[in-house]
Parts: C-alpha cells; sequence; structure tokens
C-alpha cells in the first residue's frame, strides 16, 4: 500500500519524486477524477453540448477574475523578483490572451455582456474563488501556489490529453484545447512545480500536511466544478 502520509515516509520509497508529485499521490481519486472528468473528453471529442459549455463559459470567467485577484497576492508575497516577474507574465496572460478568448467565444455563442457579467457564479466556482483568495492571501506563499497549481495542472492534463486527438469542429473549443497544450502554459505549469518543490521540501512535517490538504480541497472543487457545468 502506498505510503502518502507524510512526505518523509513518501520519500523512502520514491526517492527520485519530488514534493509535487507527492502532493498528486495524496490527493489520490480528487486528481484523477477531476482530470478524467467526462466534461473534459467531451470538450475534446467535440460531443459537449452548447448550453453546458456555455454554462462553463460563464462560470470559468468569473472564476478567472478571482484568479487574477489571487495572482496579485501572489506577486506581493514572491520571493525574489525572478518570481514576481513570472507570475507577472501569467497574469498577463490571463487578462489579455484568456480574457479575449472569453469575450470572442462569447460573441459567437449569442450571449451579450449584461448576462454574462450579471450572471451570479454557482456555489462551486465561489468557493473555487475564496479558496484561492483565502490561500493566497491569507496564507503562506506556498500554500497559495499550490492551490493554483493544483487549479492550472488539473487543466494542462485534459488539455494536453484531448490535444492528441483530432481538434473539435467548433472552433472556439478547437482554440480552448490548444490554448491549455501550448508549451508556454506547460513551461508556467513546470515553473510552479519547481517553485512549490523548493519550499515544500524545506518545510516542516505539519506544514506540508497542510499544503497537502489545500492542494487535494481545490482538485475536490475542480472535480465539483465540472459536475455543476455538465
Amino acid at each position: 500500500m502506498l505510503n502518502t502520509a507524510s512526505y518523509a515516509n513518501y520519500k523512502v520509497t520514491h526517492s527520485d519524486e519530488t514534493f509535487t508529485d507527492w502532493l498528486v499521490k495524496s490527493a489520490k481519486g480528487s486528481w484523477s477524477r477531476a482530470i478524467a472528468h467526462p466534461f473534459t473528453s467531451e470538450v475534446g471529442n467535440d460531443t459537449i453540448s452548447t448550453a453546458a459549455f456555455t454554462r462553463y463559459l460563464i462560470e470559468d470567467y468569473h472564476y478567472v477574475q478571482d484568479l487574477a485577484s489571487a495572482l496579485g497576492f501572489l506577486i506581493a508575497k514572491a520571493p525574489n523578483m525572478a518570481s514576481k516577474a513570472r507570475l507577472s507574465e501569467f497574469a498577463h496572460q490571463l487578462t489579455s490572451n484568456e480574457i479575449g478568448y472569453f469575450h470572442r467565444t462569447f460573441i459567437e455563442l449569442g450571449i451579450a455582456p449584461e448576462v454574462y457579467e450579471s450572471t451570479k457564479p454557482n456555489s462551486v466556482t465561489r468557493s473555487i474563488g475564496a479558496t484561492l483568495l483565502s490561500t493566497a492571501g491569507k496564507g503562506h506563499y506556498v500554500d497559495g501556489m499550490a492551490t493554483l497549481l493544483a487549479s492550472e495542472w488539473i487543466y494542462r492534463e485534459w488539455g494536453h490529453r484531448e490535444a492528441s486527438k483530432p481538434r473539435p469542429g467548433r472552433a472556439y473549443l478547437a482554440e480552448w484545447i490548444s490554448f491549455l497544450a501550448t508549451d508556454e502554459f506547460g513551461e508556467f505549469i513546470d515553473w510552479l512545480k519547481k517553485e512549490i518543490d523548493t519550499i515544500g521540501e524545506e518545510e516542516r512535517v505539519k506544514r506540508q500536511n497542510e499544503i497537502s490538504e489545500s492542494f487535494t480541497h481545490m482538485c475536490e472543487l475542480e472535480g465539483e466544478f465540472f459536475d455543476m457545468v455538465s
């Protein structure tokens, strides 16, 4: 039986693996459920209903606003200029390219600004935003980073998987898959992992477990988010 009770225990039999590898193993089913959720393959297979993807897009639009605010906290707490710059680059991409995608797709789907701006996010979307803002704003830098990693890494995993298939016929689905599979996004995920590995491995056992709890909780919420919009 895999012993993930602590990072130290895990390293006894997995000496070549990292702190973020342990976070994934500790998350167990919640990580796998989010990545393999039927919603993700339906997007890649072009079988998702327009209504479901519209719900997803509106909810995700509100999530991105909370994510942008959480990045502000993380930029302020980052330990050096290199880390501040890397997070700032991601925040710029999020608030320009990604928001641009949302606006173009809303137009294509016939969703007026007054609709997507005034729609109240679902309770799960609010929980995801609150978790990001709480860990990034009130917690330690590494707690916020672990929560961010869980959310973004899940998207990278399923997006990269779906990108290995023929692209969906609907252009807005194909563009979303292509975005998740870009080298730039993959490089950002790799940087997040390295940042968290460096800090997490040096933390005390209690703190490591707290970081793991934050990571797992976000994985659980992501699975619930896909349930909600499907």
